[in-house]
């Protein structure tokens, strides 16, 4: 099973068309506060998409050859810090071309559609698409949690890493025979540093390696291994194990076999395993689960059922390892530094994080956090609409 995770990762990297991700989603406890609200336009000209290749895509405008992305708010800059705690405990989930921080409420229109986001401590990498059908490239702009919209010019197809408690990602370019790190200030674009490394890589499909980022720590998909670079003096710190995506936050990483063991960046001291928790299969394959480490570094998901779909990418079905139907399956969620274990209801593609580390679930229009401590929910409804509600934080969608 773990070489058919990492074909779909292959064949997601090298797909020309950027399919739906589904980045399966879910929301903040219910907290009701009355706002003034504003309503705020603004351009962003000649806004182009970076494609494979070195190719540049232009986002299309109605009104002619001129590009650019039309943005809405439901919220001023003076809601900043209502909006910004909202989404730490909420997170940030979209329909359409319009993204939500916690609180439908809390609204930003972008004037194209959203596929996928990623959480910095005030606001989201957004990767965007002006084609509804998603077979253009999509570009990545930020959105901040004060409103504001910035392009962001991110070099061919890439997949940045975020720190969800910084205000900061991370991208790879080639540089020779190797690679250069490059890490940014998301909300002004500075970049903050730019390191070199080299390393083989051959694994996942992307033209760089799949990058992760979190305090001080870039770490990166290499082969065989995960690279661990201290991206402020430049200096490698200690490899995390296991060939994979990296899994990080809190200034932890996931690696071992599965990712089934949490380590702390730096030292790469093992700190919590969930192996045990791997499904053993009648027909002899190796033991399998998947884990997911919360933003916050706090918790761990573990599934070891297997999510089916066909060929037209509609769901049929949840498996055990053996290829059994599972009608209730569960999620366990472990916390890294006591161990403490609780389950809840759901698969591989149910759950989502906030960035303080709640999971959060999307079912139609009602969106849910749980408490990964004690699998206290709340659920909230969202108004309805076309389409379908995806969430922030994952690398591949259902």
């Amino acid at each position: 099973m773990t070489e058919h995770l990492i074909q779909q990762i292959r064949d997601h990297a090298n797909s020309e068309p950027v399919p739906d991700l589904d980045l399966d989603g879910v929301m903040r406890r219910g907290r009701q506060v009355r706002r003034r609200r504003s309503v705020a336009r603004r351009t962003i000209a000649t806004l182009a998409v970076g494609a494979l290749a070195g190719t540049a895509l232009v986002v299309a405008s109605n009104r002619g050859s001129e590009s650019y992305l039309t943005v809405r708010t439901s919220f001023s800059a003076h809601d900043a810090k209502l909006v910004s705690a909202a989404y730490r405990t909420g997170g940030a989930f979209s329909r359409g071309d319009t993204l939500w921080f916690s609180d439908p409420d809390y609204a930003v229109e972008l004037g194209a559609t959203i596929q996928l986001m990623y959480y910095t401590s005030d606001g989201v990498v957004a990767g965007v698409t002006n084609d509804d059908a998603g077979d253009v490239k999509r570009d990545y702009v930020y959105v901040g949690t004060d409103g504001s919209v910035r392009e962001l010019h991110l070099p061919g197809k890439v997949i940045p890493g975020t720190d969800a408690q910084a205000d900061r990602y991370a991208y790879l370019t080639k540089e020779g025979s190797g690679y250069q790190i490059h890490v940014v200030e998301a909300s002004t674009g500075d970049e903050l540093a730019t390191r070199s490394f080299d390393a083989p890589y051959s694994w996942a499909g992307w033209s760089v390696p799949p990058i992760g980022l979190t305090g001080d720590f870039v770490v990166v998909g290499v082969d065989n291994h995960q690279l661990v670079i201290n991206w402020r003096t430049g200096k490698r710190a200690a490899d995390v194990p296991g060939t994979q995506l990296p899994v990080t936050g809190g200034g932890r990483a996931l690696g071992g076999e599965n990712g089934g063991v949490t380590y702390r960046l730096g030292d790469s001291s093992a700190l919590r395993s969930t192996r045990d928790l791997a499904a053993v299969a009648e027909s002899g394959l190796d033991p399998w689960s998947m884990n997911e480490l919360s933003p916050d570094g706090r918790f761990v998901e573990t599934t070891n059922t297997w999510v089916g779909y066909d060929e037209q990418g509609r769901f049929t079905g949840v498996q055990s390892a053996d290829g059994k139907a599972v009608a209730h399956p569960v999620v366990h969620v472990t916390d890294v530094a006591t161990g403490h274990r609780i389950t809840l209801p759901g698969h591989s593609r149910t759950y989502g994080w906030t960035p303080d580390g709640r999971l959060m679930r999307v079912d139609g229009t009602k969106v849910t956090t749980c408490d990964g401590a004690t699998g206290a929910c709340t659920s909230r409804t969202v108004p309805d609409g076309p389409g379908k509600i995806h969430m922030a934080g994952k690398y591949l969608g259902s």
